[in-house]
């Protein structure tokens, strides 16, 4: 009978008001997104993938920087802060591939060696950079290396607002290109640390970082400033030597001749460093880089060979005067050489690897330890580099241009296909 009489009223449940329903939802909304953002943070900061921050690097998972090769205005102006070094590098993305501060042709006096050098800088970039690392570091030895083409002012080009923003750099320069302080250098870093921090791409740019360690293609920035080329590893295995010359030739030859009808050259902010870095009581080592044979004919086709001579002359002349009581040395690897006359293997020939060059403007880092050797006191190799003063311009030049007579006639089809991208260059 007791299942026929009626059942009692369920308790009744207390019922959370709507505002506190609310405000739960909003704390775990709200702790999430801080454990997140918190989670992203420490992440990047471990990461730390344009070496802003100075996060230790760990060997196989954060030591290769992708993300800093790409922005060498960036993780540059901090890296060389903490890498006190006696022998510093500046110079241009030739330097920055070529010329490796881990090489073993580095004698120990000279270590630690930190490359200062800016992809697609020009002398006066080069010349902010050392002020700014002089600010701070105190090297014994510093080298400058030079090249005609860097040289060149160019006509202006407009640049995207990406592009502006990556060529940017003074908002984290220490000092002011007048060599004073700089004021705005607080406010340039912590816009800095929040966008290496807090922004998606320095996220995205972690996450690279950390899948890259060990991929043979990368492009990378190590801890002593050196990009290991992992692009022009890509590049010459799948299309092969011999179109990455041509790719290359394609891209400087028409501003060569762009060039010309202006002809202006930029040489004294290398003047500048040579005194700067005496004033920092350093041995100056002024370096006049190879070019391979592709670049050097594509400047005697055009007529440019007497200007060469006068930007030569005046690089001398000028480095002379700046430290008159000694202390700066100039050695000069252009010219046609066993070395920049290396033959480019045929169209489609992807077997057959070059030693010394990449392309005509850029020279592997193999090159770059038989520079380093020299420079630093080797006798060998003895038919590469030839120190420079005032007194011996004079033969080095005769020498280049008896050397440029010689291998004309006898590489025909070199000149023939150089000629070709000159014509295609002035349609």
């Amino acid at each position: 009978m007791d299942s026929l009489l009626p059942e009692a009223p369920a308790a009744s449940q207390p019922v959370s008001p709507p505002t506190a329903r609310m405000a739960r939802y909003l704390a775990i909304w709200a702790g999430t997104l801080v454990a997140m953002l918190a989670a992203v943070v420490g992440l990047c900061v471990f990461v730390d993938p344009y070496a802003i921050i100075g996060t230790p690097r760990i060997a196989g998972l954060t030591a290769n920087k992708p993300a800093a090769a790409d922005w060498p205005r960036v993780t540059k102006a901090y890296m060389v802060q903490r890498a006190h070094p006696t022998t510093l590098i500046v110079g241009n993305s030739t330097a920055d591939v070529g010329f490796n501060p881990d090489s073993p042709a580095w004698p120990e006096t000279a270590r630690p060696v930190f490359n200062l050098a800016i992809d697609g800088g020009l002398p006066r970039t080069h010349l902010h950079y050392l002020q700014h690392a002089l600010f701070v570091t105190h090297p014994t030895h510093v080298v400058i290396t030079v090249n005609f083409t860097e040289s060149l002012i160019m006509p202006p080009r407009k640049l995207s607002a990406a592009a502006q923003d990556q060529f940017a750099f003074e908002s984290r320069m220490l000092v002011l290109a007048n060599g004073q302080p700089n004021p705005s250098y607080r406010n340039g870093h912590i816009a800095d640390l929040v966008f290496a921090t807090l922004s998606f791409t320095a996220l995205s740019d972690s996450i690279t970082t950390l899948l890259s360690q060990h991929s043979p293609d990368a492009t990378y920035e190590t801890e002593a400033g050196w990009n290991n080329g992992g692009k022009f590893h890509r590049w010459e295995r799948e299309d092969g030597f011999y179109s990455v010359f041509m790719n290359k030739d394609r891209e400087k030859i028409p501003q060569f001749i762009r060039w010309r009808d202006q002809k202006i050259v930029e040489i004294d902010p290398v003047i500048d460093m040579v005194k700067i870095a005496r004033a920092h009581h350093a041995d100056v080592t002024v370096v006049i880089i190879p070019n391979h044979a592709d670049e050097m004919d594509a400047l005697r086709q055009l007529g440019l060979d007497g200007d060469y001579d006068a930007w030569k002359t005046a690089i001398v002349d000028g480095v002379t005067k700046a430290a008159p009581n000694g202390g700066a040395t100039i050695w000069d690897f252009s010219g046609y050489s066993p070395y920049t006359t290396e033959p480019v293997p045929p169209p489609g020939d992807h077997k057959h690897t070059m030693r010394w060059f990449y392309e005509p403007v850029h020279f592997q880092p193999s090159l770059g330890n038989l520079m380093i050797a020299r420079i630093e006191g080797a006798p060998d190799p003895a038919d590469f580099g030839t120190k420079l003063t005032p007194a011996t311009l004079p033969a080095q030049l005769a020498a280049f241009h008896a050397a440029e007579a010689a291998w004309v006639p006898a590489h025909p089809a070199d000149v023939a296909r150089i000629s070709a991208v000159i014509g295609a260059g002035v349609k």
